[in-house]
């Protein structure tokens, strides 16, 4: 009964230090439409597929955290921005503006065989 009456006051008084807590209103706007994107569509699919072609899908996938000063990871990205910049990727871009339901299908090479040419 002893150890009860201490955690019965401490119960009261959370329940106590609750019923006094001022209510906080806040008024949430009706009708807020988002801001419309300067992205097309295809833009996206050809910069996630340039992302995924420099190798960043592989430096980033799963919970670990990236190392972003890491050389591996300073180079896909160095590479993914070069080919932001290609003429690849406005080719890309055009191709997939006019057959949205193109399958984009590249590879890059398996970086072992890099070491046996």
């Amino acid at each position: 009964m002893k150890r009860s009456l201490p955690l019965l006051a401490l119960a009261l008084a959370l329940s106590a230090r609750l019923a006094s807590a001022e209510t906080i209103i806040i008024d949430v706007p009706i009708g807020i439409e988002p801001v419309p994107s300067g992205v097309s569509r295809a833009e996206v699919a050809a910069d996630l597929h340039m992302w995924r072609l420099a190798g960043l899908l592989d430096l980033t996938r799963g919970e670990q955290v990236v190392d972003t000063s890491s050389y591996r990871y300073r180079k896909a990205y160095a590479t993914y921005l070069a080919m932001r910049e290609s003429p690849q990727y406005a080719a890309l871009v055009n191709e997939l503006q006019n057959n949205p339901r193109a399958n984009v299908v590249a590879s890059r090479p398996h970086p072992t065989a890099l070491l046996t040419r």
